[in-house]
Order: structure tokens, then C-alpha cells, then sequence
């Protein structure tokens, strides 16, 4: 039971720290877009710890401790149309210039060479293995 535990907390640890709760913080709201995805298709492999990762997170962050706002997408969720959407449309809008927003993302990625050094790309959940262009920047 043990082992079982560490590796669905995969090493992390709360910390009972006063200032996570201070009202004073220069920050209005905390918004959270948490990715885990396990089940890759058009023969990206799949992965085993992903999606676990990620519900963890998410809980901890929605906790009173910390009190964020999560948008999880997990698997099918985060597809290339849904992520675009939701970055260059719904965040803009919801977004203020006094809240803050964490990006926690649980995939395959990549890095290609670009005129200014490497580029790096989150791999969504429909990318094709062959082709770039389905990559997130």
C-alpha cells in the first residue's frame, strides 16, 4: 500500500505554509490549466502516469490551501483544436492583468532546431507522429 501511494504522489509533499493563504496577495484570482494525457493516437505512444499526475495536481491546487480555479483536460480532452481554443480564446477573456495562471502539462513533447535555437512543442492528444504542424508551441 505503501509503494502504491508514493507513486500516485510521485514525490509530492504539502507544505503547511501560512503565506499560501494570505489575503493580502497582489494576485485577485489563480487559474490553473492542468494536462495529463496517457492514451496518445496515430501511433504516439502511450504513456502510464500522465492522467495521474495531473488529478493529483489538480486536486491539490483546488484544495483550501491554495484555492485555484483548474481547467483539467485529460486524454481526448486535449486535442489540438481544444488547446488553441481554449489559449487563444477563453483564457484571454477570462484572464485579468491581476490574476495568475499556472500551466501544468503531463505529455510527450518535442523540440525541433528554429532560426532562433530550439523550439519546443507540447505533443496534444491527436498530433500525428509524422507531421509538426499539430504540435502546440
Amino acid at each position: 500500500m505503501a509503494d502504491t501511494q508514493k507513486q500516485q504522489d510521485r514525490g509530492l509533499k504539502r507544505k503547511n505554509d501560512s503565506s499560501s493563504n494570505d489575503k493580502s496577495s497582489k494576485f485577485q484570482r489563480s487559474f490553473a490549466v492542468v494536462i495529463g494525457i496517457d492514451k496518445y493516437i496515430n501511433s504516439i505512444p502511450p504513456l502510464s502516469t500522465a492522467v495521474n499526475d495531473a488529478q493529483g495536481l489538480t486536486d491539490i491546487l483546488k484544495g483550501e490551501e491554495h484555492g485555484y480555479e483548474v481547467i483539467l483536460l485529460t486524454d481526448e480532452e486535449a486535442t489540438l483544436s481544444r488547446l488553441e481554443k481554449l489559449f487563444c480564446e477563453k483564457l484571454p477573456e477570462k484572464i485579468g492583468k491581476d490574476d495568475r495562471l499556472l500551466v501544468y502539462f503531463a505529455g510527450h513533447g518535442v523540440a525541433t532546431d528554429g532560426d532562433d535555437g530550439p523550439a519546443g512543442f507540447l505533443i496534444p492528444q491527436d498530433a500525428k507522429r509524422e507531421a509538426s504542424s499539430p504540435f502546440f508551441p
